[in-house]
């Protein structure tokens, strides 16, 4: 047993013993997507351990950001309240720039002190909204290629030799699908929540959603064409006949009817333990075009929403203990994604230990030289835009519409919603 959760269990003995679990101080409210439910969770239980005056509330959450976004601004709208913080790894901007998350800029200056001031720089630039810091992430999760050994095996491929190129990715998923029904050759997860998917793939080939200043979208350019044709040549392979959303797919995946899937590194982890012995799961880093190719990353990111001056000191005490050891140790334990805090991580013989026994690290540690944040466009139309994207990354994998129509409908649907700076 591990010493936090020889801790937890110790300290829940004690409230058993001498009733403090009756009754808490304060309720700590925090809004998320399902997706984070378990993870924070298991935060929630290792910070309750060293305070148990105080209980962490996560109510079941909508399975996308976008999702959560829309709920939130309708509780807005109506003068309902919001959760004390919200985890999410889209949506700052927006949140930013409506008032509603709480700059954490002061915080750090006033208390240098905190985990969240000496973590790792990348902890506080994911939070990141113009000039100022509006959450830290305490997890990131880079897109990955996945892999059925025994498909790839059964195919002819060489599972010791994996592809890493688009062009041979597809060349062997096509070879996996002929391996007929109910196999699949590959499938990419193009319903990612904020457009994300579209933001892996043009980042990848060197592109941009917006130019530097944000005067101009850049989705009808030859980066934006490329990461039309990877779509294209998915549906090709497969994805087309299957009708299936991602979620859908990562089960299929895991079932061991879909020998390539492309989509975001938390999928490893649930994916290796529902393969069991049936099959190895192998991950590799998403494709970059060299030189130029980045990486857009999710994760979650804690924003405080709460305009209460003590709600916030507890908030940001949560945030705190989500970056350092203990929670980057939790975070590991209890989700796909992977501690960034640098200085946790060598402070934790425990997470060492733990990131070098995953078996697929690389897939996203070879990444995060290139890796950055997850850029959403100006102005309030976030949500319709994000609608537009996925409607036409799923007609274009779907084999419905040809990459050079997409782009440019893309563009022309955009632009009207898009608050660009002149």
């Amino acid at each position: 047993m591990s010493a936090l959760k020889q801790l937890m269990c110790g300290l829940s003995l004690a409230a058993v013993l001498f009733g403090t679990s009756a009754a808490y101080a304060e309720t700590l409210e925090i809004a998320s997507g399902s997706d984070n439910t378990k993870m924070l969770d298991a935060i929630g239980a290792g910070f309750e351990a060293e305070n148990p005056s105080v209980k962490i509330k996560v109510p079941p959450g909508p399975r996308s950001y976008d999702e959560l976004q829309q709920d939130l601004l309708r509780r807005v709208t109506i003068g309902q309240s919001l959760p004390d913080l919200v985890v999410v790894g889209s949506g700052q901007r927006l949140y930013a720039e409506r008032g509603l998350a709480v700059r954490l800029d002061p915080f750090i200056a006033a208390n240098p002190e905190l985990e969240i001031a000496r973590a790792s720089p990348v902890v506080r630039e994911k939070g990141r909204v113009g000039k100022a810091i509006y959450g830290a992430a305490f997890g990131v999760g880079t897109p990955v290629v996945i892999f059925n050994s025994d498909l790839v095996r059964k195919a002819g491929g060489d599972p010791n030799n994996l592809p890493t190129d688009w062009d041979g990715v597809l060349a062997l998923a096509q070879k996996i699908d002929r391996l007929g029904s109910p196999i699949i050759g590959g499938y990419f997860e193009a319903d990612g929540t904020g457009a994300i998917s579209l933001l892996w793939l043009l980042q990848s080939f060197g592109g941009h959603f917006m130019n530097g200043d944000e005067t101009k979208l850049e989705i009808n350019t030859p980066a934006g064409l490329e990461a039309m044709n990877v779509l294209k040549g998915f549906g090709e392979v497969g994805q087309a006949k299957a009708a299936m959303t991602r979620d859908q797919a990562r089960q299929a995946f895991a079932a061991g009817t879909i020998g390539v899937l492309a989509g975001t590194s938390s999928t490893i982890a649930p994916a290796e333990k529902a393969a069991g012995n049936r099959f190895k799961v192998l991950a590799k880093p998403f494709p970059v075009k060299p030189q130029v190719g980045t990486i857009a990353t999710v994760g979650p990111i804690a924003s405080i929403m709460t305009k209460d001056p003590e709600r916030q000191k507890l908030a940001l005490k949560f945030i705190d203990f989500a970056v350092g050891p203990k929670g980057q140790q939790i975070v590991g334990e209890n989700s796909g994604y992977y501690p960034l805090n640098q200085r946790a991580i060598g402070a934790s013989p425990e997470l060492k230990s733990l990131l070098a026994q995953r078996p697929n690290a690389n897939a996203v540690l070879n990444r995060l030289d290139v890796a950055t944040g997850w850029y959403a466009p100006p102005g309030p139309n976030g949500p319709r835009i994000y609608t537009i994207v996925t409607d036409h990354l799923l007609r274009v994998v779907g084999l419905k519409e040809a990459p050079e129509v997409a782009v440019k409908a893309l563009t022309k649907e955009i632009e009207p919603l898009v608050n660009v700076r002149r």
